[in-house]
């Protein structure tokens, strides 16, 4: 593994390119673009999956979004779904530059909100062409609709207030105001997912200095009217994986992206007694999340 950088637009993008055992530059490899969750960054989940996608002979990358972790751009910590989006297509901007990447042989996962975003970047740039979802989280929809898709729109217009308002005190010289991705505390969680994420994000698990999930609350105006899977049914026509587990309250995101894929290869795996975060790095998980992706994108790459 070794750090890269790379242009996105205006912005420099951090990232860790992952290479394959016993690498030679001078062949050609199939390769994979990863993407972490919102609050997350690349040395968590998103190189936890990129190492063992390089371990099964793939050239992957996984990088900071724009404006967050070691990645340049202001507001820090801004959760631009669109913003996300193009992220995507700019690492594989870079891989397309390297001459021991195949072109024709590049694929796009994520975790989380990750995985939403690779969805979406996947229907528009027909480069990817094998798309790996796991625990993917459509994260308008869960503003929207609660963590689970049962609530109604009260909290969703509230939000959009809230952002609205931060927006019009920061022009007029506020300092940039934040809300929580993930709860301080675990009693501050409102469901087992949350919970966890808390030991996750919060705790040695998987703390990480430049990850302190939190977003700016003019992000919420962005989020809360992005629909990930906005025209799937029509342009989603690449392989593609899903991965989801059992217990996670977003299993549903998982089930509904299947549902309405148009691809005529896609292919949803529960996890059994697998929650949401524990398939971001939990080994056994992982371990039967990376036995469904590896062999699906070495068949279609």
């Amino acid at each position: 593994m070794k750090s890269v950088t790379f242009r996105n637009g205006a912005l420099e993008m951090a990232a860790h390119l992952h290479l394959p055992a016993g690498f030679d530059e001078s062949k050609t490899y199939p390769a994979i673009v990863v993407t972490h969750p919102a609050g997350g960054v690349k040395e968590q989940t998103a190189g936890i999956y990129a190492g063992k996608l390089a371990a099964e002979g793939f050239v992957a990358i996984a990088f900071d979004a724009s404006c967050q972790g070691e990645s340049t751009g202001e507001p820090r910590q801004l959760e631009n779904p669109h913003a996300r989006v193009e992220d995507i297509s700019a690492a594989v901007d870079y891989l397309t530059t390297l001459p021991y990447v195949d072109r024709d042989r590049i694929g796009a996962m994520g975790i989380c909100a990750g995985g939403a975003y690779t969805v979406t970047a996947a229907m528009s740039d027909r480069r990817i062409k094998a798309v790996g979802a796991v625990s993917a989280t459509n994260y308008g929809a869960i503003l929207r609709n609660g963590w689970e898709g049962r609530d109604d729109l009260t909290g969703a217009f509230a939000m959009l207030e809230n952002a609205a308002n931060a927006r019009t005190a920061e022009a007029n010289g506020a300092e940039t105001g934040y809300y929580p991705i993930v709860p301080q505390k675990p009693e501050d969680a409102p469901n087992a997912d949350l919970a966890e994420a808390v030991e996750y994000y919060r705790t040695p698990r998987a703390q990480c200095a430049s990850s302190p999930s939190i977003a700016p609350v003019r992000s919420l105006a962005q989020l809360v009217t992005f629909d990930a899977f906005h025209l799937v049914d029509l342009f989603l026509t690449q392989p593609i994986q899903i991965v989801a587990g059992e217990d996670a309250g977003t299993r549903w995101i998982s089930e509904d992206l299947f549902r309405r894929a148009a691809s005529k290869d896609k292919h949803l795996h529960i996890v059994p007694g697998a929650s949401h975060l524990g398939l971001y790095d939990k080994p056994d998980l992982v371990g039967e999340a990376m036995a469904k992706l590896g062999p699906f994108f070495k068949a279609r790459l």
